[in-house]
Formats: structure tokens, C-alpha cells, sequence
């Protein structure tokens, strides 16, 4: 039953060509606007697909997360340093722009970073390594092992899913075990706590031959699949990315 819903759930969602062709003409669009309207057009789009494709509020904060860490964290020491430089050296190249030249730039990269995560997100690790092995045919064809390559990554991802809840499980209890409220246990838990990583690095291993394993027995099309289907959900969304192109063109010709 829950094979049979899954199949059915996957026949149902946009083709993952299809949503990545419109993933990538999304994020370069930003980088050709001129009026400041067409950013509202583009940021109230990306709520709209994010509400459709019912994307949760953790996948969410857990985006904006790892955008802060990666992407602005380092843009803002970046602007800091910047600013040190053109304070003692009064060189031009160093001197700040203005604050919405720095907004439009994150909000470019934020574009860039939000629509990976929804594509990602929204389409199945299988029906992706599938269309990369479409991709590579011609590799393939030159007699590249293209195929091989995919499948290890597929078995790691596989494998990853399925052991992921027990090592969290387990070294949930662990953590517990070792962790005390007294201050005088702090050696305890030291111990403890490094005990712990080790053993994980010896699990690490014990998975790597788990997946050789793996890999060595299963056959690729057991894995990764793609097929195109044209479905009126691609029709929908197709359309309403014409509308929103139709929109930010009456908004660059200024008719807004």
C-alpha cells in the first residue's frame, strides 16, 4: 500500500526536467531586472510555489539557517573587511556601495539558494541521479562507466536514509548516558562523549563495507529511473511562469 501511494505521488508531481528548466530560468531572471517591482513579482511567486508545493516550516528555517552559516555570514565579514581596507588605503575599489546594491546581491543569491532547495526538496533523489544518467549517455556511449558512478552514489544515499534513524536513535541514548547535571562529572562526560565518536567512526567504516556490498549486488535500474511525462500539472506550471515573465515585462517597460 504505501509502495503503491508512493508510485502514485510520484506520478502526480511536475516532470523533474520540466521543474528544472524552470528552477534555472528563475534563478538567472533577478540578475536582469531593472525595476524594483519585479523583485515584489519574483519574491511573492516563490511564496506562492513554496505554499503549493507544501514545503514545511522546518525545511524552511532550516534553509534560511544554512543560507546565514554559508552565504551571508561570510558576504557580511566580507563587506566588514571591505570597509577596514578602504578606512586605512582610501582606495575607490573598496568603497561601499550603498545599501541597496547590497540588498539586490544577497537577494539574488537568497533566489538562487531558496529554488535549489525547493527543487531538491520536491523531487526524488532517484528521478534526479535518472536524469543525470540520461544526461551522460553520451558519455556512456563513449564507453565512460557513467552508470557505475551513479549507482554508488544512489546506494550511499540509500543506505544514509535507512541507517539514519537508528544512529540518531542510538546516539541519542548514548548522549544521555554520559551527559550528567553535576560539574563534577565534566571528565565523565568528556570520556563519554568521546567514546562516542569513536565508535561512530568505527560505524562510519562498518557502512562503508555495507555499501560496497551493496553497490556490488544491485542493478542500477533498481535505483534511479526517468521517464518524461508531460502532465497538466506541467502544463499549470508552465503557464504560470509565462504569467509571472509577462508580468515582470510589463513591469520593466515601467506599465506597472
Amino acid at each position: 500500500m504505501n509502495s503503491e501511494g508512493a508510485n502514485k505521488a510520484e506520478s502526480t508531481q511536475i516532470d523533474g526536467v520540466i521543474k528544472l528548466i524552470l528552477a534555472i530560468l528563475l534563478m538567472v531572471m533577478p540578475f536582469y531586472f531593472q525595476n524594483a517591482f519585479s523583485f515584489a513579482l519574483l519574491g511573492f511567486y516563490m511564496i506562492l510555489i513554496t505554499w503549493i508545493l507544501r514545503v514545511n516550516l522546518r525545511t524552511l528555517m532550516l534553509s534560511g539557517a544554512s543560507f546565514a552559516i554559508i552565504v551571508l555570514v561570510p558576504y557580511l565579514f566580507g563587506l566588514v573587511m571591505n570597509a577596514i581596507f578602504y578606512y586605512f588605503f582610501k582606495n575607490p575599489l573598496f568603497a561601499y556601495q550603498g545599501s541597496s546594491a547590497i540588498f539586490l546581491r544577497l537577494f539574488k543569491l537568497f533566489v538562487i539558494w531558496y529554488i535549489s532547495i525547493l527543487y531538491f526538496h520536491t523531487t526524488p533523489m532517484k528521478t534526479f541521479i535518472g536524469m543525470l544518467d540520461r544526461f551522460f549517455y553520451p558519455l556512456k556511449r563513449l564507453g565512460l562507466p557513467t552508470s557505475d558512478y551513479l549507482k554508488v552514489i544512489m546506494c550511499i544515499v540509500v543506505q544514509l536514509k535507512e541507517t539514519g534513524t537508528e544512529v540518531k536513535k542510538s546516539l541519542g541514548e548514548k548522549m544521555r548516558a554520559v551527559v550528567g547535571e553535576e560539574k563534577r562529572k565534566l571528565k565523565i562526560n568528556v570520556k563519554g562523549i568521546s567514546q562516542i565518536i569513536v565508535t561512530l567512526i568505527v560505524d562510519s567504516f562498518e557502512k562503508i563495507d555495507k555499501i560496497q556490498e551493496y553497490v556490488e549486488t544491485v542493478r542500477p535500474e533498481d535505483l534511479y529511473d526517468y521517464h518524461f511525462k508531460f502532465t497538466w500539472k506541467d502544463g499549470v506550471a508552465i503557464l504560470s511562469f509565462l504569467i509571472l515573465v509577462a508580468l515582470i515585462w510589463i513591469a520593466e517597460k515601467g506599465m506597472l
